[in-house]
């Protein structure tokens, strides 16, 4: 009889340097990456001004392949 190891390998995590704004309200914690912000940089939580920060986030997989 065969059994086989569906997908028993973790996918990798590539952790990397991007570019987010984020808020710069002392009491708001909103931030979101670049390729997502609106053209007038406000802030959708607050209402308050955006500022420009380099974060370490997991890469976005923008491709899908369902034969992985």
């Amino acid at each position: 009889m065969y059994f086989g190891k569906k997908n028993s390998e973790e996918p990798v995590t590539i952790i990397e340097d991007t570019i987010v704004f984020a808020c710069e309200t002392e009491t708001c914690n909103g931030w979101m990456r670049k390729e997502f912000v609106a053209d007038n940089e406000t802030c959708p939580m607050c209402g308050g001004k955006l500022v420009e920060e380099i974060r370490e986030l997991p890469k976005i997989q923008t491709e899908y392949n369902s034969y992985r």
